[in-house]
């Protein structure tokens, strides 16, 4: 039986490009706080800085769908958006980091 790396966890290219997207285009302001983007998204101010982390982190559908909708953009125009943007680095696969 394979041994699991109990030390790194799988990054995927997917999640990263997300919020990497959402940190470059959304959140570019550095005097707004963490705290008042998660006011203007509705989230909390923790999700918004996990999606400020290098490598992203595990967005749930849900919390993209609540950040879209505060954002004013349908949640098909952002997939098209991030794909235009990280086409060639999206796919299905991960690293661990």
């Amino acid at each position: 039986m394979a041994k699991k790396n109990t030390n790194k966890s799988k990054v995927y290219f997917s999640d990263k490009y997300v919020c990497k997207f959402i940190s470059e285009e959304w959140l570019t302001s550095k005097d707004t706080s963490a705290r008042k983007y998660g006011k203007i998204y509705g989230v909390n101010y923790h999700v918004i800085e996990k999606i400020q982390q290098e490598n992203g982190y595990n967005i749930p559908l849900s919390t993209l769908s609540t950040i879209c909708f505060n954002h004013g953009i349908k949640l098909s125009d952002f997939f098209k958006l991030v794909e235009k943007k990280y086409g060639e680095f999206l796919n299905d696969s991960y690293e661990y980091k």
